[in-house]
């Protein structure tokens, strides 16, 4: 037996010579991979001892290339190799008598627009630049062994099993097939080989890999060859009548011409650039969960998914026939799967709330802090593949009302050629009175009910929450319309509608106590289910005729809502907040003059249900005050100057919890933030109103408004507006 084994070995080298799929500078030929049974003398130093391989950096993927030989001085950013071994000898020399297959192979991956492919070059040529089948089975598992996440092998007859009995190094190739499903502890890697390159369907040779190893085959991709326009590349091997065969197929490039170099090789280092483009960003997928992302993902608008006559049976779908699941579309695998969701725990598995419909939406309190902040820029969402997504929820926070919209709504509702005009009607009936505003249509903006009984005065009313509230100073004496007054403020715009009712009882000749309550609801957001509430309790001095002061104290409840912000899903806000609020107010009329002036200062502290966990140190207030001068007579002048500055946080932090990756075993990185919600500037509305009567029945009114930092923006320019109104009834 010993002195037949020199025959032995010659004819087992002569049977187990490959040939390369096709890798030309023109046209390519058909690829050969006989099975032999081959066994080395001796293993080499080095040989069979798998090194552990250094940690890359994150993103970065240790991509496999088994070929004959490399010159890696002239392999396109020849910097990304960062491994070599010659099966036959365990050294780092990968030169050889064919290098330029292997060159060309590497430099598409290194070359492609992803980058993030480093490659560990396996020599598997022998000293007589012969490529044999068992020094491949043996180059993939050694591969697997020393980390590879992709391994391309851009031979032909890769579909066929190999003989049980073949080995190298002592090894059989079973043996390095398992060894490419147990990789990375248990992940597996992604196994990339080429269709071929005889322009007919593969031939298994009745020998199918997907029979005798299933796990490999589950991790395999087979590269066929497209032309440009996304058809069947006429020299390429096809997946044919095969089922099986067509589930792994997926179509590329056939040619690189930056390389020189065409044939399925190229096509299946294309797509091993993909596979490690998907593990670089999701290192936790497995091999078999990353290379079907790629076939599930692959373009199937090739017109050959169109037709149904090809095959044997000529009823077979063409698209599959000749590319299997399509073309690799490199964009839609990198894309989401599914929804995205934003954790909210402390695993990937356990869900979280629906990027899509997660959003906060701030009243104007709050101006531009959260923008300003960025705390939630760089936010991680995971796809149904637990594949993380760096996004920007700040983009989902938005101001409930825009500057240049409120001040046209503002505009229209006092001009009376427009059908929002708001027009006001009083009835009285003794001790009861009736006022309310509505528009041109009869929409309801505002209605109050005031009824008196001996000592007590008792208040119904109700107002649209973008509507300034009938029971304020403003509306209560009557001061002629102005542009800034004609909107709600920052905790009542979300709601559709506000009630409420208030008491003043007369305690003695110039003391009042006053109590109050309305709730706010959004009545028809089934998105959403922000309520308000707030009672207040105070007393009212009457200093002299004519010249009121109040004063009060109050706390504001809030569902889902904090200072007139409501939120959903990832930003959604806590179920019970609440603030506390003092103020006072002046009122003064005497003669033809009327005047009021008013201060609110709120505090407190709320939770969230979202990534919003914390906000502490809450305090915000309010200012306005106006004056009213007119005349004796019905059609005497009046001027009118207003000064407000609309609610605003004067400090407040807002701590946030916040995901930003994961780990592999599915453990959600998370990070805490904190934001200032103090705006950078704050807002101050200058008015001056005119107005006179031209006749009995017409009426000239002028405003001019001026606004410093609108929106409680440091940055954003002062605005004017301006505005004629003339009105005459018929």
């Amino acid at each position: 037996m010993f002195e037949r084994r020199p025959l032995f070995l010659a004819v087992g080298i002569a049977l187990g010579t490959l040939s390369l799929s096709g890798c030309g500078s023109s046209g390519g030929g058909g690829g050969d991979s006989s099975q032999g049974v081959y066994t080395p003398s001796g293993s080499s130093p080095g040989v069979g001892a798998s090194q552990t391989p250094e940690p890359l950096e994150p993103g970065l993927v240790r991509v496999a290339v088994t070929d004959s030989a490399f010159d890696v001085a002239t392999i396109t950013n020849s910097e990304r190799v960062i491994d070599r071994l010659d099966v036959y000898t365990g050294t780092a020399d990968v030169s050889g008598v064919d290098e330029w297959h292997g060159n060309a192979v590497t430099s598409t991956i290194t070359g492609g627009t992803l980058g993030n492919a480093r490659l560990d070059l396996l020599k598997i040529e022998d000293s007589q630049g012969a490529t044999l089948n068992n020094a491949l089975d043996y180059a993939i598992g050694e591969a697997a062994n020393r980390g590879a996440r992709v391994i391309n092998a851009s031979f032909s007859r890769r579909l066929e099993a190999s003989d049980p009995r073949l080995t190298f190094n002592g090894v059989t190739s079973a043996t390095s097939y398992q060894r490419v499903v147990d990789a990375n502890d248990g992940k597996g890697a992604i196994y990339v080989v080429s269709a071929g390159n005889t322009g007919s369907a593969i031939d298994t040779q009745g020998k199918p890999i997907y029979t005798s190893q299933p796990g490999l085959y589950e991790m395999m991709l087979i590269a066929v060859g497209t032309t440009p326009s996304g058809t069947i590349h006429p020299s390429s091997s096809y997946p044919g009548d095969d089922a099986q065969l067509q589930s792994r197929a997926i179509g590329t490039d056939f040619a690189n011409r930056d390389v020189g170099a065409q044939g399925t090789s190229i096509s299946a280092a294309r797509i091993s650039e993909y596979a490690a483009g998907i593990i670089g960003q999701w290192p936790h997928l497995t091999a078999q969960q990353a290379s079907q992302r790629l076939l599930d993902t692959a373009s199937q608008e090739s017109a050959l998914f169109q037709q149904n006559t090809c095959g044997t049976s000529g009823t077979l779908n063409c698209g599959a026939f000749y590319l299997g699941q399509g073309v690799a579309d490199i964009e839609a695998a990198l894309a989401p799967e599914g929804d995205l969701i934003v954790s909210q725990s402390q695993r990937v598995a356990d869900g979280g709330a629906l990027a899509d419909v997660s959003y906060l939406q701030l009243s104007d309190a709050y101006g531009d802090a959260v923008a300003a902040s960025g705390v939630l820029e760089n936010v991680v969402a995971f796809d149904a593949l637990g594949r993380d997504y760096a996004i920007d929820l700040g983009r989902h926070t938005q101001s409930r009302t825009v500057r240049a919209s409120q001040l046209r709504d503002q505009l229209q509702q006092m001009a009376s050629a427009f059908s929002s005009h708001a027009t006001a009607q009083t009835a009285i009936e003794g001790n009861y009175r009736l006022s309310t505003r509505s528009t041109a249509y009869g929409e309801l903006l505002s209605s109050r009910f005031d009824g008196t009984f001996g000592n007590a005065q008792l208040s119904a009313f109700r107002f649209s929450g973008n509507q300034p509230s009938p029971m304020g100073n403003y509306a209560e004496l009557d001061v002629m319309p102005m542009i800034s007054f004609q909107t709600g403020s920052a905790l009542t715009q979300a709601f559709e509608r506000v009630d409420g009712v208030e008491t003043r009882y007369e305690i003695g000749e110039r003391l009042s106590m006053t109590a109050s309550l309305w709730v706010g609801d959004m009545a028809n957001d089934a998105a959403s289910d922000y309520q308000a509430q707030r009672s207040d309790v105070g007393l009212a001095w009457q200093i002299a005729p004519g010249l009121r002061i109040d004063s009060y104290v109050g706390q504001l409840s809030e569902q889902q809502g904090l200072l007139g912000a409501n939120g959903n899903g990832a930003l959604g806000l806590g179920d019970d907040n609440r603030m506390r609020f003092a103020g006072i107010s002046l009122q003064a009329q005497r003669d033809g003059f009327r005047g009021f002036a008013e201060f609110e200062q709120g505090q407190g502290s709320a939770s969230g249900s979202g990534l919003l966990t914390r906000v502490d140190g809450m305090r915000a207030q309010q200012m306005a005050l106006g004056l009213q001068w007119q005349g004796e007579g019905e059609r005497a002048d009046r001027w009118a100057l207003t000064l407000r500055q609309p609610l605003r946080i004067d400090s407040a932090t807002a701590s946030f919890d916040v995901p930003v990756g994961r780990r592999l075993d599915g453990s959600v990185v998370r990070d805490t933030r904190s934001a200032s919600l103090e705006p950078s500037g704050r807002q101050l509305d200058i008015e001056l109103g005119y107005g006179f009567a031209a006749s009995e029945r017409s009426q000239w009114q002028f405003n001019l408004l001026h606004t410093r930092e609108p929106g409680h923006d440091a940055n954003a320019p002062s605005d004017s507006a301006a505005m004629v109104n003339y009105s005459y009834a018929w």
